[in-house]
């Protein structure tokens, strides 16, 4: 996405959105419930897309592999394990930024609530 404030509007739509439709009482307080749940879902796809991009589970995948190619009585001759792409040549390097960066901005967003919140 290029224009990533765009996307962030359209997320605080979609927080909107949820808004009206699941909250029981329509309150501040859950309008905050329900900007937490998109933003932590953000960040947590964020974090998890960064530590693969960073390369923590290609070891472990490396190692599955061979013990795979090694164990199997039926393996296939024609494919080779070595070349295969980890999970951190997968993920693009845009991705883990991109969530990151929306999670973030609907987490200040969330605390500027929660201050408005608990201070009025």
């Amino acid at each position: 996405m290029r224009n990533k404030w765009m996307m962030t509007v359209i997320n605080i739509a979609v927080v909107t959105l949820l808004f009206t439709i699941l909250a029981p009482v329509y309150d501040l307080y859950h309008y905050i419930n329900q900007l937490f749940y998109l933003a932590y879902f953000y960040l947590g796809i964020g974090m998890l897309a960064w530590v693969t991009r960073g390369g923590f589970f290609d070891g472990i995948t490396y190692g599955f592999r061979r013990f795979t190619n090694r164990m199997s009585r039926n393996g296939d001759y024609m494919e080779d394990w070595k070349d295969k792409p980890l999970p951190s040549k997968t993920i693009n390097q845009s991705w883990p930024r991109f969530f990151l960066f929306h999670g973030c901005v609907l987490m200040l967003g969330l605390l500027i609530l929660l201050l408005f919140y608990y201070l009025l």
